[in-house]
């Protein structure tokens, strides 16, 4: 029976000896409870090469993960957190580590299995282990607790001993790159340059994302705040793109560009891959980028798993590239379930629908795409259109009348 409702794992440590490697992990549910995890020690310095744990960054875990069958891997990520930014770091793991997550999330007996180990002062740990052990399960638990506070000894003891050894290494030489990446990240601009890990990559904190000018910056934005949205305020017009990227991706930036106002861009995985150069130069131009899915299904009508990995592979090809966080996403044909809303509460993901649909795809005139503009009301509309050469040629027309309308045109966030 599924006993998942808002569990959250806060990563508070990692620690890798020769043979053996553990997470130590706070989980908040109804009950707040700190245990070790044993992973492999691959995923661990997966783990250990994007985390910095100097008491200024948080750190929660992800329960979902994918797999890239181009790659042969498993990818999750971990939301870190500074202040009150915050933004997603991916790195790949074994399929170990998935199942052990798809465990914890949906199963509350798995702190019983070998791997993992209650941390016995933690809060409520004692009420825990009340409500599912038995008295032999209790008994045996109290010996691997002794062995554990051994081997934490040991792990605590060479960790201070290695810190001060590193401490003193590099105290010299990193204190002011240290001193110079927190006071970056504590702007705006670093925290739109979000940390990401491909492959064997790991691009770090201090790197620079795609150049974006000052006064490219410069677009009228609305910052979307529900998870769900249809429109936005008055005196407001959103105009969105979708199942790019494309051979007009270009064009339609450009024209967005020189009529100085915000659009917004929903791409499609598959597309993204074809089209990389396209993505590099709407984020280059400050454009706001969202996902759209991989291969544009039905998402109600496919399962949970087959949904998470529509999403967060998209959003990661994208993030790859813009080394930004996607945060806004479209379901294809605007359909979605619970599911698709969980999903975008673990992923820290925004829905954009729309409330003024052009029906510019089955439409090879671009009189009617704007006669549906100028017969509809456009304050507070968010506007859906498509790539295409139709639209190319109409977009002039559109924004001068909206222009005319003395409506801002806006990007999304």
């Amino acid at each position: 029976m599924s006993v998942y409702l808002g569990k959250l794992l806060e990563l508070i440590s990692i620690d890798i000896t020769s043979n053996q490697s553990f997470l130590r992990i706070r989980l908040l549910s109804e009950q707040e409870i700190e245990f070790l995890w044993e992973i492999d020690i691959e995923t661990a310095e997966n783990l250990k090469a994007v985390t910095v744990f100097d008491g200024l960054h948080k750190y929660r875990l992800s329960f979902h993960s994918t797999w890239d069958s181009t790659q042969n891997k498993y990818t999750s990520f971990l939301t870190k957190t500074y202040l009150d930014q915050s933004h997603k770091v991916y790195f790949s793991c074994s399929e170990a580590f998935v199942n052990e997550l798809h465990a914890l999330k949906y199963n509350e007996e798995t702190l019983q299995k070998n791997n993992f180990t209650i941390i016995p002062d933690s809060p409520t740990a004692t009420q825990y282990l009340e409500k599912n052990n038995t008295t032999a399960k209790r008994n045996s638990l109290n010996l691997l607790s002794w062995k554990t506070g051994t081997l934490l000894l040991s792990i605590v003891f060479i960790f201070l001993l290695s810190t001060a050894f590193l401490n003193q290494e590099e105290t010299t030489g990193n204190a002011k790159v240290k001193d110079s990446t927190i006071k970056k990240e504590a702007t705006l601009n670093l925290a739109k340059k979000d940390n990401l890990v491909t492959n064997a990559d790991i691009v770090d904190e201090t790197t620079s994302s795609i150049d974006v000018k000052d006064d490219e910056l410069m677009y009228p934005f609305v910052k979307l705040d529900e998870i769900v949205n249809y429109s936005i305020p008055e005196g407001k017009v959103a105009l969105t793109f979708d199942d790019g990227p494309s051979k007009y991706t270009k064009d339609i930036t450009d024209i967005l560009k020189n009529y100085q106002v915000g659009g917004t861009f929903f791409f499609i995985g598959n597309n993204v891959k074809r089209y990389s150069d396209s993505v590099k130069y709407v984020k280059s131009h400050g454009y706001s980028i969202g996902g759209h899915s991989m291969t544009h299904p039905d998402l109600a009508k496919i399962p949970y798993h087959a949904q998470e990995n529509e999403i967060i592979h998209t959003n990661q090809l994208i993030e790859e590239i813009t080394q930004e966080e996607v945060v806004l996403f479209r379901p294809p044909y605007g359909s979605k379930n619970e599911e698709t809303i969980e999903i975008m509460n673990e992923t820290n993901n925004k829905i954009v629908l729309w409330n003024a649909d052009t029906e510019d795809w089955k439409s090879q005139n671009g009189d009617e795409i704007f006669s549906y503009i100028r017969g509809s009301k456009s304050s507070g509309s968010i506007i859906l259109l498509h790539e295409s050469q139709i639209v190319v040629d109409i977009l002039p027309e559109i924004i001068e009348y909206l222009k005319e309308q003395e409506l801002e045109i806006v990007t999304l966030y």
